[in-house]
């Protein structure tokens, strides 16, 4: 990655012709590339035990389907109540829809593909789009089902059947039983939409071995953003805290060189290389991993970007736009 620092001693007017007269066209460019990415979640976690667990709605919906009362035994994992009304069906629905037109893309890319009409890196986009789609509503169904994060009993129920819930409402308070249960805490708009039954790996700080536990779900959302998560394990000591890892499911990314990436003025540009030249395009990157960083927005696969020289023909550019004084 390239920053630009302004040089205050000299006219920018100047500098930037210097940089016109002088700069050459680079010689080097690459293609942009998708390849699959598993990025990994991880945070602050702590064992917890006899402590009450409240069980909240993740979406906005109606209270249905109700089958538990207090006193009632319940399991790690057991549905206690159901979200259903207008607003859950319409989320489902624009999901749902989503999902199919993104399976619709694709099979028409693999079929222009098979004709030739179409490109490997246009068929590995629409395949990354509709595994996206179907992601994202695997997720909101499961977020329907209320369920237990741990075995113990309803102590209380916070709302009953009819009633209209928002994100975060309580539903149902839970008193585990003896068994103890992991508290974790994280980031990211991917910890939101975890799934009851995902697999985690608990990694003790005093260095015991490693705990396989599952996710039961969503407790509540902290100030700062973070999602407060449950998780069961079978070997699980009271009072041990230590970090919660959690693999996703492989997603699809585009990767550039970092030495194409110019930052100016707080914002990131690119060098595009097409039939129309080489001109700047703003993209927005992630977290560089390595002589390589992903690409958020901004680009797609198949793209060609100047790696070479990129700053100077930036700047050249720039140049471009400015006359020195009479």
């Amino acid at each position: 990655m390239v920053h630009l620092v302004r040089n205050a001693q000299r006219p920018i007017w100047l500098m930037l012709a210097a940089f016109a007269l002088t700069g050459q066209a680079p010689s080097g460019w690459v293609t942009v590339h998708a390849t699959q990415q598993s990025p990994v979640l991880s945070g602050f976690a702590a064992v917890q035990s006899g402590t009450d667990v409240t069980i909240i709605a993740q979406q906005q919906g109606v209270l249905t389907g109700v089958t538990v009362a207090p006193g009632t035994s319940v399991q790690p994992g057991q549905t206690i109540a159901r979200l259903g009304g207008p607003e859950i069906a319409a989320a489902l629905a624009q999901a749902q829809g989503a999902s199919n037109a993104a399976n619709a893309t694709l099979a028409a890319e693999q079929s222009k593909f098979a004709d030739q009409l179409s490109t490997q890196a246009a068929v590995a986009q629409a395949q990354a789009n509709a595994q996206a789609a179907k992601a994202r509503l695997a997720a909101l169904q499961a977020t329907t089902l209320l369920q237990s994060p741990v075995a113990g009993q309803i102590q209380s129920l916070a709302a009953g059947p009819g009633a209209a819930l928002l994100p975060g409402q309580a539903v149902a308070v839970v008193q585990p039983d003896s068994g103890a249960w992991v508290r974790a805490v994280l980031y990211g708009p991917q910890a939101v939409t975890l799934a009851p039954g995902t697999a985690a790996r608990f990694i003790p700080a005093d260095g015991q071995p490693v705990q396989s536990v599952t996710l039961r779900g969503a407790l509540n959302k902290q100030a700062d953003g973070g999602v407060v998560l449950a998780f069961s394990g079978l070997v699980l000591q009271p009072g041990e805290a230590g970090m919660l890892s959690l693999a996703l499911p492989p997603h699809q990314v585009l990767l550039v060189p970092s030495e194409a990436l110019v930052l100016d003025d707080g914002r990131w540009w690119v060098m595009l290389h097409d039939a129309k030249g080489d001109h700047a395009v703003q993209v927005v990157p992630g977290a560089a991993e390595g002589a390589q960083t992903p690409i958020l927005t901004g680009l797609a696969a198949g793209d060609q970007v100047v790696v070479q020289d990129a700053a100077l023909l930036y700047h050249r550019g720039i140049a471009a736009l400015y006359q020195p004084p009479d």
